[in-house]
């Protein structure tokens, strides 16, 4: 019942709180990445922050073909909100790092990008910092202090975040954070993912992971390690928010492990030092979600849309992904927002962003009460998503409306 009423409201009232409109068909979405275009023929693996500058900036891998093709990294930046986009910036061209495999005609991937902006460097005010995968095995991070403009030579950290047992590799793909509350403020915590076996192999046990930097990016490590591989929640692409007391909240991909549902919950009350201990006893860190976060076997993403201590006027924690049960049924289909006033205790479905096709998708906050979401869509009535699109939506204090 609350499922049918949330869908067919117009308005969604949640204390005090409207998210607006309920509809697809009310939003209007800008198209970021094209296939066939840019000189590319793929874009997926969406993700996008908010420089200190204000402009956005949407990253994706750039795609030859499929998850082993050819891959450079690439961006692209809106400097009215995501109402228009400039040219394609290349920000990691996969040829740099050819000289890593000589003796290996294999094509190389560069992707999963996973950005941050450090607001609280005092030294380098809003420096943006991007980690990322080569080959799903190794994993690089680079910087900028020109708000994207250009980026420093990438760093290779793989020897300080990956033990020798774990093979794939995944940072994010999703924004990481900042961590603004507590004795950790200033933390940089990528959400990251590993797979045991071979390098960058996609086999074998799986687990999340926490990156972390203490230092402004001057050094990084492991911090918190799902290492529960035989538990039937098989943790996969991962995505974290900050709650109000501290703790932070990681959601999981459940790789078609025998657990209910499609996603897994986590905590840490250390600042992604560790995983505290789950309420469920068949699970140690990772325990299966609410059955209205519904999606299908997919990356999906959170953001803390409002905050009390921020300074706003109520709670928000927005989680964005395809709906398993919206109008074109089973699948990557049907781009949904799910949302929390209760810092995660329980969810509630909200606006339908998109019918048709949709897949991998990241949120950023625009202003207060305003948000938009950058996704893998297609039309509707096709099988696939071949593009990447950007939509605005809002959250309104209700006395307003």
């Amino acid at each position: 019942m609350r499922r049918m009423l949330s869908r067919s409201a117009v308005v969604i009232a949640i204390v005090g709180l409207s998210i607006l409109p309920a509809t697809a068909a009310d939003f209007s979405p800008v198209t970021v990445f094209q296939n066939g275009q840019d000189g590319y023929k793929i874009f997926r693996i969406p993700a996008i922050i908010k420089a200190a500058n204000g402009d956005l900036l949407a990253f994706c891998e750039a795609r030859e073909g499929g998850d082993a093709s050819q891959i450079d990294l690439v961006s692209k930046r809106s400097t009215d909100g995501g109402a228009t986009w400039e040219k394609l910036q290349v920000v990691q061209h996969n040829k740099d790092f050819r000289d890593l495999y000589k003796d290996d005609p294999r094509p190389i991937t560069v992707g999963n990008p996973a950005p941050v902006v450090d607001l609280l460097d005092e030294k380098h005010p809003g420096r943006i910092w991007l980690p990322f995968n080569v080959e799903n095995d190794l994993v690089f991070v680079t910087y900028s202090d020109d708000h994207g403009q250009t980026w420093a030579p990438p760093r290779n950290i793989t020897a300080d975040v990956k033990p020798e047992a774990w093979g794939w590799y995944a940072t994010g793909p999703v924004h990481s954070i900042q961590l603004q509350h507590g004795k950790h403020r200033g933390r940089l915590v990528i959400p990251a993912d590993h797979r045991l076996g071979d390098d960058g192999a996609d086999r074998g046990g799986n687990g999340a992971q926490a990156i972390l930097s203490d230092d402004h990016g001057k050094t990084w490590r492991l911090g918190a390690i799902d290492d529960t591989y035989e538990d039937g929640l098989n943790a996969n692409e991962t995505t974290v928010v900050e709650l109000n007391d501290g703790r932070l909240y990681f959601n999981t991909r459940d790789q078609n492990g025998k657990a209910q549902g499609t996603r897994g919950g986590a905590y840490s009350s250390d600042g992604g030092e560790t995983f505290d201990p789950s309420n469920e006893t068949a699970y140690k860190w990772f325990a299966p979600e609410a059955a209205l976060l519904d999606p299908p076997v997919v990356q999906c993403a959170l953001l803390r849309g409002l905050s009390t201590q921020l300074g706003d006027e109520t709670n928000l924690i927005l989680f964005s992904g395809p709906d398993e049960n919206g109008p074109s049924g089973k699948g990557r289909s049907d781009l949904r927002i799910r949302y929390s006033t209760d810092e995660t205790a329980t969810w509630h479905d909200g606006p339908l962003i998109h019918t048709g096709p949709a897949a991998y998708s990241d949120m950023v906050r625009l202003q207060p009460g305003e948000f938009g979401v950058l996704f893998e869509a297609g039309d509707a009535g096709q099988k696939r998503y071949d593009r990447i699109d950007f939509v605005r939506f809002d959250a309104l204090p209700f006395s307003q409306q």
